[in-house]
């Protein structure tokens, strides 16, 4: 597995980054309405989160927000539940996986192991 993204001394984080460097999509719902956001892709994740990247309606989501997140692969599809933690740049934003099961937490692990061989 190739190394987790450099960061900054003072960032903290409790797992690694990991660039997204193959095609994975994001189907994105904002649970408070239960409404489609649309497609996206992630550019970085990790066992906690992943950052949102290429959402045409990027704008319009807000720190806070819960969404359902269907993170598709090619050999497969990951039903998880987040929440927008931060918005750094106007076209993308950090989501923090929550109530993660140790099965979706394996699953994201085979994820990432997978973007690296």
């Amino acid at each position: 597995m190739s190394a987790p993204l450099m960061l900054p001394e003072h960032e903290r984080r409790k797992y690694p980054r990991y660039h997204v460097s193959t095609r994975l999509t994001l189907a994105i719902e904002d649970e408070s309405i239960e409404e489609s956001i649309g497609l996206g892709e992630p550019s970085d994740i990790s066992l906690g989160g992943l950052r949102v990247s290429n959402l045409p309606a990027c704008p319009n989501v807000r720190v806070g927000d819960k969404l359902g997140l269907l993170l598709c692969g090619q050999e497969d599809a990951l039903s998880l539940h987040g929440e927008v933690v931060h918005h750094a740049t106007p076209d993308t934003f950090g989501v923090e996986f929550r109530t993660v099961t140790p099965t979706e937490q394996i699953a994201i692990g085979r994820i990432i192991a997978r973007l690296y061989h």
